[in-house]
This record gives structure tokens, sequence and C-alpha cells, in this order.
């Protein structure tokens, strides 16, 4: 352990470089006049409003499915065709939820609930090949995950009624591929994973139930991350840190000025920075893990002023789970 902790602190002040270059690539957000009518009535901020939820949400919902580590628990690759890893884990993030209920008398929307939303995720690794250099140890490995959300889940976020679903559950389907290279000890174990993903298109509001607007959204998912770790006996550490590019589809229906609803097509696209740290135990072919780490906020500029939400902060996030490997 006294060796592999400088090389866990040394690389700690490395993380913050690696998010150089993505934030150069990341630029700003911003909101132009958009799909809304550019006027002061009612239904053009209520317009405006959703057009900058759901722009707002776009990281939040991005994070929790993307989560930190696409392997959690460990930087190491499999490597070896024919073996696999499966693990279940749950990722949890603070989402505040804007009142459907805005009237658009102002440029501020209350907020209706701070939430602690869970999202439970099954990750698959396969191993595609293995081969030793001088260097160490040089692994591929297939990943695939689902993430799987009950459509009855809660009532003020819903499941498109055209979502993927199994045996009632929503599905989102992701995909991708980890290169590892695991050097002799007491040097570190180093990966980088590369993951496309999408979600179960969501919905909050009910126009039929009386809120003032509705609105929903897609998202598919970039996700790449450069992992850093190393073991001691039963323990497993990993750090590192990565780019994800969203993009989503959405719609919001709200009261035009006649009294007739209307709906408004929204593009959505947007790129944040992450980082994480992860701490694993192995109990023989199960580990046990824990992971956190931090959205990295990014200036976002909307029309719109949501109570309790600063869409250009960051996120932190945690996620436990437990995996088997055989």
């Amino acid at each position: 352990m006294n060796r592999l902790a400088p090389r866990l602190r040394r690389l700690a002040t490395l993380l913050p470089l690696l998010t150089l270059v993505p934030a150069r690539l990341a630029g700003q957000d911003s909101t132009a006049a958009g799909p809304c009518v550019a006027d002061t009535t009612s239904a053009s901020r209520i317009c405006q409003a959703g057009v900058d939820a759901l722009t707002a949400f776009l990281p939040i919902e991005g994070l929790l499915v993307s989560g930190g580590n696409p392997v959690p628990g460990t930087a190491a690759g499999i490597g070896k065709f024919g073996h696999a890893r499966i693990a279940g884990r749950v990722g949890i993030a603070r989402v505040t939820l804007p009142s459907a209920s805005y009237d658009g008398t102002s440029d501020t929307v209350a907020a209706d609930k701070q939430l602690y939303v869970p999202v439970p995720r099954l990750d698959l690794q396969l191993g595609l090949l293995s081969k030793k250099l001088k260097l160490g140890t040089v692994t591929a490995d297939f990943l695939a995950s689902a993430v799987v959300i009950p459509t009855g889940a809660t009532t003020r976020i819903r499941i498109d009624d055209n979502a993927r679903t199994l045996a009632g559950m929503a599905l989102g389907l992701g995909f991708g591929l980890r290169l590892g290279l695991a050097m002799p000890a007491p040097k570190p174990t180093v990966s980088l994973s590369v993951m496309k993903r999408d979600m179960p298109g969501i919905r909050f509001g009910d126009r039929a139930a009386g809120d003032q607007l509705s609105a929903s959204t897609t998202l598919s998912a970039i996700n790449v991350r450069l992992m850093v770790g190393g073991r001691l006996k039963m323990l497993t550490l990993a750090a590192g840190a990565g780019l994800d590019l969203y993009k989503g589809t959405g719609a919001v229906t709200f009261a035009d000025s006649t009294g007739a609803d209307t709906t408004v097509a929204v593009d959505l696209s947007t790129s944040r920075i992450m980082t994480a740290l992860n701490a694993g135990l192995d109990v023989g072919p199960v580990k046990v893990w824990a992971e956190g780490g931090f959205q990295v906020g990014k200036k976002t500029e909307l029309a719109t002023t949501f109570e309790r939400n600063d869409p250009s902060s960051g996120h932190f996030f945690a996620g436990l789970g437990a995996a088997i490997q055989f």
C-alpha cells in the first residue's frame, strides 16, 4: 500500500490536466431564440420554460445513465477470450424538478421537488484478447450495459409510451470497448473505454391533468473514460476522468395564446467533463464496490430562471453494486 499510495496521489494531480483539452472542446451551452415565439406573453414564457428545462435536464439525465467508470470498481480489463464479468449497480444523483404549473407571469419557475433519483443498471464485460508485452499485458474487452427503469417508478417523471420495454421495465442500452494495459506491480493499470448509450424517452408534466406544460426528451450519449488503478490483496482502487457527449430530441406541449395546445420540437446537445473514484473489495469471484464522482459544470445561458437549480453548476453522483467474474 505504501508503494501504491504515492502513485495514486500523483494521479490525483494529473487528473485536472486531463480535463483541460475536453474543457476547450466543450465550449459553452446557450439557448438562442429557439422554437418559441420571442415575446413577453405568458404562452411564450411557458414555451421557453419548457425548452430551457429540457436543456438544463439533459446533462443530469446523461449523468444518471452514464455514471463514472464503465467497469465499476476497477481500471483493469479481462482480456482472456471467453471470460466475462457481470455487474449490477445503482447510480444516484440529486435532481430538482421544475413546477409544471408555471403560468408564465414571471421569468422564474418555482421548484417542484428535489429528489435523489436512483437508476439501476446491468453491466457486461467480455474478454476479447490478451497479449503480453515487455511493458505489461495488453487487453481488449467488449462492454455492454442496460439501464433498467420501472415504468411506474414516479408520478412526476413518466416513461414515454413508445419507450423500449421488457417485462414492464423500460430499457436503455449501451455498448463499447475497453483497452487496458496491466503493468507489473507496483506500476498501475491503465485503461481507455469508449461507450455509446441511450436512454428511454421520459416525460414530466401532464396537460390532461391541468399542468401548464408537458415536456419529453430522449437521450443518446458517448462516454470516454481514462482510468488508472492499482490493487493491494483484496482491495482495488481506480480513479479517472473523461468526456461525455450528450444529444437528445425533445418536445414541449403548452397552451398557446388561443388556448389550443401547441407542441414544439427541440434539438438538444451538450458535453460535460466527468471524474470518478472507485474502491472495490474482491471476495473470491465476487467484487463489491462503491463509486463517487463529479460532473464538472459548464456555463449555460438560459432565458428562464429555475428556483434551486443552476444549469451551470456541477453535480455529484454516487454508485454502489456487486459483480461476479467467471
